[in-house]
């Protein structure tokens, strides 16, 4: 398997990029429902779901940038500027969308857990498009695998033709598995930020078990651990705090 595209003479059309915006518009469709049905005005989800594109994509590649600098240095003086093409790190847009949401609730008068908690379902859509668009490009892939549905890439791919783990598949399966949980337990949420920090929750822990099996990403950290695993971690730790905080607060 390797990159799949549609070339229209000299014009090539990617299936990731096809599939990220799929993703997007997905999301939105399902954050505008949504909030018709909680009395949000639904300008204020297209008018958001802007921003979060614009600085996600930024938060992603910015953090891309730092801590995998020598890679991006490597591909750069192979390709020149068409290297910034690639390279994304999700942790790094989701804290930057994070950040953007919780500014611009405030500005709108809505109380920015709320805000978060309405995104949070259709977040989960988009990353599973994402992941399906990392599949395709064949970005974001595994260690060597025997079993039966591992896959393999071209013998120009960083595998060499070994076949690996689909650990973008994985990601795929758990955020629809995510989705179908967050969208069951919106309606019976307790609190505010409840949603969220609940698939703050799921997707560290899978994130954190499917870094075991991704083999593109260096393992610096004490425990053999990569940068991912202890993003997740952290995440771990605040949403427990905030699961914590938020539920004494209803209560108090």
């Amino acid at each position: 398997m390797h990159p799949v595209a549609f070339q229209f003479g000299s014009f090539t059309v990617h299936w990731y990029g096809v599939l990220v915006a799929c993703g997007f518009l997905s999301g939105i469709w399902l954050t505008a429902w949504r909030a018709r049905r909680e009395g949000i005005p639904t300008e204020l989800v297209f008018d958001l779901s802007l921003y979060l594109l614009l600085f996600g994509m930024l938060g992603g590649k910015l953090f891309y940038l730092v801590a995998y600098w020598k890679d991006f240095m490597h591909d750069f003086h192979r390709d020149g500027w068409p290297a910034l093409r690639s390279g994304f790190v999700f942790y790094g847009g989701f804290i930057v969308a994070v950040t953007v949401t919780i500014w611009y609730a405030r500005r709108h008068g809505i109380h920015h857990w709320r805000m978060a908690d309405l995104f949070t379902p259709g977040l989960t859509v988009g990353h599973a498009f994402g992941r399906l668009g990392c599949f395709m490009e064949g970005c974001c892939y595994g260690e060597h695998s025997d079993l039966p549905w591992a896959v393999h890439f071209s013998a120009k791919h960083p595998t060499h033709g070994d076949t690996v783990h689909p650990t973008q598949l994985y990601e795929v399966a758990g955020n629809l598995v995510f989705f179908g949980v967050l969208a069951w337990f919106y309606p019976r949420r307790k609190f505010d930020g409840q949603i969220f920090w609940l698939y703050v929750v799921l997707y560290a822990l899978m994130r954190f078990s499917v870094e075991f099996i991704r083999g593109d990403n260096p393992r610096h950290w004490p425990g053999h651990l990569t940068n991912s695993q202890v993003t997740a971690l952290i995440w771990l730790v605040a949403a427990a705090l905030f699961i914590w905080r938020l539920s004494r607060k209803r209560t108090a």
